[in-house]
């Protein structure tokens, strides 16, 4: 049995195995007296240190013997002169040391009964020879054992970009909603204004300088200019003001509007900081992958794919309809011709060739994305010359396919 204290070998009658059948049995060992008649502890060896008890925590996890743990049973062997078995709770540990050490073990369901039955007990056992608290020495030990299993590396982390290219596609969708809706509430007051100003950033920074369209002067005139920075713009917006075929406002309604128009532009902004943080990501994660399709769809593809991990598994034929999945299925139903593209219909290169074509340069794209997603992925150094290799040779292909 181990835990963070060490190694401790307990001896039980092989007679006590009947009492698993007893109705109340979980009651009955639950007892520390019961325990005690008919649990002896045999052997304990401790461990050097905490790192020392980490090490072996990681082996008997992955199912391997330190040589520590084989040297202890192996000198435990040659003392007992009766022929035992070790009991060992996991069955890929217990084949391993019997194996490798020629000691001969069990693993089934009593062998883990008995362990539950030491765990239970294991905390008033060892108060006789570990000086701290047990429970705490736990935690600590789990602690250290979790991040050396994450084993995360700041620069590689792709969690950051899937979540930051999840909230970008939301805050999309968010935007143009409420800019839907202010363009459709400001109508009523200054109709004209939505056909001069397309972009919703922009409409919504004029909304808040003009307000009330009745008190807008040439001095607001000469400052809008410089907001729009287009003179003919500003003039149009100005000449607008004064003959607009809106209705009234009240001061309830332009308050509730700039509200709206505030929501906008600090979402706008926010998602622009966010568009360069995923840029800095993709490029020190990918930026092969980068080089060739850009941030945009380097981000998306690892999105879609859940992982960086797990797009670096999927073949060429997999990137390239990665997106297209119900598309895909539902071809298969109907015994339909399959999707050629998903995501990737998105690069440029797909969209920009003739129709007749795209299935080529389909596959020659998501063939070198494949190899700069592996590259990227398996190459301790961070370069993006492969990248622009491959989107040199994709442009030679492009070109070719649109000549012929």
């Amino acid at each position: 049995f181990e835990n963070v204290i060490g190694y401790s070998v307990y001896d039980c009658p092989g007679s006590f195995t009947m009492e698993l059948n007893y109705p109340k049995y979980q009651d009955f060992i639950s007892l520390y007296s019961n325990f005690c008649n008919n649990f002896r502890l045999k052997a304990f060896i401790p461990f050097d240190s905490l790192a020392h008890s980490l090490q072996n925590c990681g082996c008997i996890s992955n199912g391997v013997s330190t040589t520590f743990l084989s040297e202890f049973l192996i000198n435990l062997n040659k003392e007992n002169h009766k022929k035992t078995s070790f009991g060992i709770i996991d069955p890929k540990l217990g084949t391993y040391i019997k194996q490798k050490s020629k000691i001969p073990t069990i693993s089934n369901e009593i062998v883990t009964e008995f362990s539950r039955a030491i765990r239970l007990h294991t905390e008033k056992l060892s108060k006789n020879f570990f000086y701290r608290e047990i429970k705490k020495a736990q935690c600590g030990i789990a602690h250290l054992y979790s991040q050396s299993k994450m084993k995360l590396d700041l620069r590689k982390t792709d969690n950051m970009i899937i979540q930051s290219n999840l909230l970008l596609e939301q805050f999309d969708k968010d935007i143009n909603f409420f800019s839907m809706i202010l363009r459709e509430w400001y109508s009523w007051y200054f109709p004209e204004l939505g056909k001069i100003i397309p972009d919703n950033y922009l409409f919504s920074l004029v909304i808040k300088f003009i307000r009330n369209k009745t008190t807008f002067s040439k001095k607001n005139h000469r400052e809008l200019n410089i907001l729009v920075m287009s003179e003919p713009t500003s003039k149009e917006i100005f000449e607008a003001t004064k003959k607009s075929v809106g209705s009234a406002a009240s001061k309830i309604d332009l308050t509730i509007v700039e509200k709206l128009c505030s929501c906008v532009i600090l979402m706008s902004e926010f998602r622009d900081r966010l568009i360069l943080y995923l840029h800095k990501k993709v490029d020190n994660i990918a930026p092969n992958l980068k080089a060739l399709v850009g941030e945009n769809l380097s981000a998306k593809l690892i999105s879609k794919a859940g992982s960086f991990k797990n797009l670096a598994k999927y073949p060429a034929s997999t990137v390239q309809i990665l997106g297209s999945e119900k598309a895909l299925f539902r071809s298969l139903k109907n015994k339909t011709k399959t999707p050629k593209f998903g995501i990737l219909f998105n690069s440029g290169f797909i969209s920009k060739t003739k129709f007749k074509n795209r299935g080529k340069i389909s596959r020659f794209l998501s063939n070198k994305c494949a190899l700069a997603i592996r590259i990227d992925y398996f190459s301790p150094l961070s370069s993006a010359f492969y990248g622009k290799k491959f989107k040199e040779q994709l442009e030679n292909k492009f070109e070719e396919l649109n000549r012929n």
